[in-house]
C-alpha cells in the first residue's frame, strides 16, 4: 500500500530558461539542472524512499539517475509520467506561441482544460494516463514512491488524487528540482507540502 508519494520535478533545462515548449521533446539537464538533481539526491538518501519512477524523457531520467546514485535504489520507468504532448507547439518560445496561436495560448491561460491543439494530448487525456499509472503502482505495493517527472505531470498527479477538477490547473506551482508529498488518510491522499525547494538552498543562503 501507498504510504507516502513523492513527486520531484526534473531539473532545469536550456529550455526552460529560454520559455520553449518541451513536451515529447527530449531536452538534456542543464549545468544548474545537474547540480539541482544532486541535492535532491542527497534529500532523498536522507529520507528514504522504496521506489523509484520516471519519465523516459532524458531530463526527468537524468534527475531519477542522480537520487538512484545517491539512494541505491533502480529506476522504473513508466511511459504513463512522461509529459504532455504539446503537438505543434513543442519546440516554440512561449513569445512564438502567443504570435502564432494567439486564441489558443489565450484559452491555455484562461482555461486549459479546454484547450485542444493538433497533434496534441489534452489534460483529460493526461489525466486518463496519469491515473493507469497509479493503478499499476498500487498494485506493487511499495510503501513509499517517488515520481521522477514534469511540471504539467506533477499538477496532473496532484489533481487526480485529491479529486480537484482540471480546470484548476493553473491554481499550483512546481519548480525545477521542486519536491512535493502526499500521504494516503485511510482510503484517500492527502497534500502535505507542495513546491518545496529547500533543499536546492546551499548553506548560507537565505
Amino acid at each position: 500500500m501507498i504510504k507516502r508519494l513523492y513527486i520531484l520535478r526534473h531539473g532545469e533545462t536550456q529550455w526552460n530558461r529560454e520559455e520553449i515548449f518541451r513536451g515529447t521533446k527530449d531536452i538534456p539537464l542543464n549545468e544548474k539542472g545537474l547540480n539541482q538533481a544532486e541535492m535532491a539526491g542527497i534529500f532523498f538518501k536522507a529520507i528514504g524512499i522504496h521506489c523509484i519512477v520516471s519519465s523516459p524523457l532524458e531530463r526527468a531520467l537524468e534527475t531519477a539517475h542522480a537520487v538512484s546514485r545517491a539512494t541505491g535504489i533502480g529506476i522504473e520507468i513508466m511511459d504513463e509520467f512522461t509529459d504532455i504532448n504539446f503537438g505543434i507547439w513543442e519546440g516554440l518560445s512561449v513569445e512564438e506561441v502567443k504570435k502564432t496561436y494567439a486564441h489558443e495560448f489565450e484559452l491555455w491561460r484562461s482555461s486549459p482544460e479546454r484547450l485542444s491543439i493538433d497533434g496534441a494530448e489534452t489534460l483529460e487525456i493526461v489525466r486518463q494516463r496519469v491515473s493507469r499509472g497509479f493503478e499499476r503502482l498500487r498494485k506493487a505495493g511499495d510503501e513509499s514512491i517517488l515520481i521522477v517527472t514534469h511540471r504539467v505531470i506533477c499538477k496532473v498527479i496532484v489533481m487526480y488524487l485529491l479529486n480537484i477538477g482540471n480546470e484548476h490547473f493553473w491554481d499550483m506551482k512546481f519548480d525545477p528540482a521542486s519536491i512535493t508529498l502526499l500521504e494516503t488518510d485511510m482510503d484517500r491522499f492527502i497534500l502535505v507540502f507542495s513546491n518545496n525547494t529547500c533543499h536546492l538552498q546551499k548553506k548560507g543562503d537565505k
